[in-house]
């Protein structure tokens, strides 16, 4: 006879895990909170059986190593999805880390098949987006901190031009206060230096990082290939990289657009049937990365098919719906060039549809 099965929720936190154990019938077996670490979990089910053990769910998160170390030991872990997991969880009533580990449970039990589960990278993979995660936040920093540069030097009436040359932005405002200066007596270095030297140091690390990350690109000859497309950068390439990982874990070249959100949302009830925005699943940096690779792509593009494909929908539709439009073909022509080997080719012998234009 066989065994009953078991289904386990953890619900992560940095320091403190409560676990669940329920069986087929939903009723609960175990509760405990534990130490998040991967000993002290497996301690806290060292009562039930490995091969007794339907799935273990947790939510998408920064515990990753928790779930690389369990899935080596032979425990049948899965990462669902934070944003649809969530709407599961909601389900309940008071939201607290025990209620949370028990709907994780019910959902390895009940929505496994339903909730999308998170591929789990390899910690080369896992270090690459990281570095790409941290420059786009110093990039986000850095705009952030010349904006308000410029808004207060706009107060004196000076207008200010972020410079991507090393030390431009310290010479441009030391012009500047020279120049208000000369025809008003107020020294308004004390204010805007902190400021300067905030844009200048981002800046720098910003470049570092990007001169890390296009050596980087080019050690791999997936990302090689990849920036053979118009548009396509190092930042592009590595990104479209690092968040798929292994193109032949998607059956088709055009699952991957929808795997980003590029692809859109369809509402039908009835007699209605409307086609809605883009999904928007999946990462967000990666499906901003592709955007701009696009809006590249439709201004210095050679000729070829998808070129004029794009210039002709930009007429119809306009250019924002253009560049996702092209941004979501880009995409499934990257994962066809990277599970083929192949190289781009600008103007091919039919017409591209999803993953042409290839040789």
């Amino acid at each position: 006879m066989a065994k009953e099965r078991v289904w386990i929720g953890f619900d992560l936190g940095s320091r403190l895990t409560h676990v669940c154990v329920i069986a087929d019938d939903g009723t609960t077996l175990h509760e405990q909170e534990s130490e998040t670490k991967p000993d002290d979990l497996e301690n806290a089910l060292a009562s039930f059986p490995v091969d007794r053990i339907g799935l273990i769910a947790v939510e998408a998160g920064a515990d990753t190593h928790v779930v690389r170390r369990l899935r080596a030991d032979g425990f049948p872990i899965a990462i669902f999805e934070a944003r649809k997991a969530n709407k599961f969880l909601t389900l309940r009533r008071n939201k607290t880390d025990a209620s949370d580990a028990r709907g994780l449970a019910d959902l390895a039990r009940l929505g496994r098949h339903t909730v999308s589960q998170v591929h789990l990278k390899t910690p080369e993979c896992q270090q690459l987006r990281g570095l790409l995660v941290m420059r786009n936040r110093l990039v986000i920093m850095r705009v952030t901190a010349e904006n308000a540069l410029r808004s207060r030097l706009a107060m004196y009436g000076l207008p200010f031009k972020a410079s991507h040359r090393p030390g431009g932005a310290r010479e441009q405002v030391e012009a500047l206060i020279a120049e208000l200066s000369g025809y008003e007596q107020i020294d308004i270095r004390p204010e805007v230096a902190p400021l300067v030297d905030l844009c200048e140091s981002l800046r720098t690390a910003v470049s570092k990082l990007n001169w890390d990350l296009e050596k980087r690109a080019r050690s791999y000859e997936v990302c090689r290939l990849l920036m053979e497309v118009p548009g396509v950068g190092s930042i592009s390439a590595l990104s479209f990289y690092s968040a798929i990982e292994d193109p032949t874990r998607f059956e088709r070249a055009s699952d991957v657009a929808a795997y980003l959100g590029l692809t859109p949302r369809r509402y039908q009830s009835g007699q209605v049937s409307r086609t809605r925005g883009i999904t928007k699943t999946g990462s967000k940096m990666t499906r901003t990365h592709l955007v701009n690779a696009a809006k590249v792509f439709g201004a210095r593009a050679p000729d070829g098919a998808l070129k004029d494909w794009y210039l002709s929908l930009r007429a119809r539709a306009g250019p924002r719906r253009a560049h996702v439009a092209l941004a979501r073909k880009l995409a499934v022509i990257l994962a066809t060039i990277w599970r083929n080997g192949t190289h781009f080719e600008a103007n091919p012998k039919r017409p591209p549809s999803r993953g042409r234009g290839l040789t």
